[in-house]
């Protein structure tokens, strides 16, 4: 948050016509040297399983990264920043790792044997290969090693570094390593998308399935921080023309409405969705008056799981109980049409696709309060022998606390086929 105060009799003054000041453009050419990349060529050329991990360095080097991927054969991880630009149409993709992430990006980071870091800073240690030559590419030289160990670092862009390696590096023509984390990447999607056969319970991901498939090909998309953030992450779509948005450095909780609200005013043509938590809608229901007053086009998807999420799946994978989580949220789409704004709300998965249907197709503001499970779980692409018993920890103290159900319907949501 920034303020900015100014005197009084600021606005009643005339600006003068000319400009103050020249607008410079810089495109400089920065790469490492010659010599420096010689260590970077003889480790790839060795082969073996090399994968490429993708951050937001790498937003203006798209063409150049997938370049290197087709010389090298390599499967593309990319972290959450850099999903806009590397996701969509890209025959190397394997999706995310970490926490956010899907088996698919997990195998090709934790287990390759070159892993190929391009403007990238991920911050989970425990998500990096253990036994592997790990190569670093930044513009900035105080990233270099700063998350994890690296064995060789070297400094420059990497639309610049890539193009000087795609130039000198030897074409591989082995594929086995690629497919196998694509098809990885594909089981756990077809898994994650999994949908259930219960009509009065919607999964938070069938909710974000739905949009993915009836929003605009050029929509923004802005989630909360929190479980919306990772819905979106996995299961929007990206075309190079749609953008996603969530508090992806600072993790704060209630960004969606915001964001969404500030991206309406500046692109009043374009389709903006805001991927809302309830917890974190109720935080800015006040802003509900400024999108009606202004009559701003802004969709507002609320997953209403009547808890904060997030806090209670790690509450419960410490093996505690849930506390201090629960929400007792109003009737959101009737608050929504108390203040001038189309409002609906959808309990039955049959009622859905209607409704997001008319939510988009409605030209003012809207929201649509949609009761989504809550014991979905985000589920990481591994999950390790120490959360699996302080899950069952969880589950003891919840049976001798006389919550049975819930422990039933928490492994019914995330351990079983729906």
């Amino acid at each position: 948050m920034a303020v900015l105060i100014v005197p009084g009799d600021l606005f009643t003054q005339t600006p003068q016509e000319e400009k103050a000041w020249r607008v410079h453009r810089f495109d400089p050419i920065i790469r490492p040297g010659a010599e420096e990349l010689v260590p970077i060529i003889e480790r790839l050329n060795a082969g073996g399983r090399i994968s490429i991990y993708a951050g937001y360095g790498c937003a203006q080097a798209r063409d150049e990264v997938l370049a290197l991927a087709e010389r090298l054969k390599a499967p593309v991880a990319w972290t959450s920043r850099a999903k806009d630009f590397i996701e969509h149409d890209n025959p190397f993709d394997v999706g995310m790792t970490g926490v956010f992430g899907l088996d698919g990006g997990y195998r090709a980071v934790a287990e390759c044997d070159t892993l190929l870091l391009l403007g990238c800073s991920f911050a989970w240690s425990q998500f990096y290969p253990d036994n592997a030559t790990i190569i670093q590419v930044d513009l900035d030289a105080g990233q270099i090693g700063r998350r994890h160990p690296v064995d060789i670092g070297v400094v420059g862009s990497v639309r610049d570094t890539c193009q000087a390696l795609v130039q000198t590096v030897q074409a591989h023509a082995d594929t086995g390593w690629l497919e196998e984390c694509r098809s990885a990447y594909a089981r756990a999607l077809e898994q994650a998308t999994h949908q259930s056969r219960d009509d009065d319970l919607i999964h938070p991901q069938e909710l974000t399935l739905a949009l993915d498939r009836l929003a605009a090909d050029d929509a923004v998309f802005t989630a909360d921080g929190g479980s919306p953030m990772v819905w979106m992450l996995r299961h929007i779509r990206t075309n190079g023309r749609r953008r996603t948005m969530a508090s992806l450095m600072h993790g704060t909780m209630a960004n969606a409405y915001p964001q969404a609200l500030g991206i309406a005013r500046a692109m009043p043509e374009r389709q903006v969705i805001a991927m809302c938590g309830d917890g974190g809608l109720s935080m800015l229901m006040g802003d509900l008056l400024t999108v009606v007053r202004d009559q701003l086009p802004l969709k507002l998807v609320v997953f209403n799981n009547e808890s904060l999420g997030f806090v209670e799946i790690e509450q419960k994978v410490e093996g505690l109980l849930d506390a201090y989580t629960e929400l007792n949220n109003p009737d959101f789409s009737r608050l929504a049409e108390s203040v001038g704004m189309r409002g609906r709300r959808v309990e039955h998965k049959h009622e859905l696709e209607g409704a997001i249907s008319d939510l988009l197709a409605h030209e003012g503001p809207a929201l649509l309060d949609v009761k989504v499970n809550r014991m979905e779980l985000v589920m990481p692409p591994k999950v390790e022998a120490g959360e699996v018993a302080s899950t069952a920890l969880y589950s003891a103290r919840a049976m001798l606390d006389g919550r049975m159900t819930d422990v039933v319907d928490l492994v019914k949501s995330n351990f079983l086929k729906r």
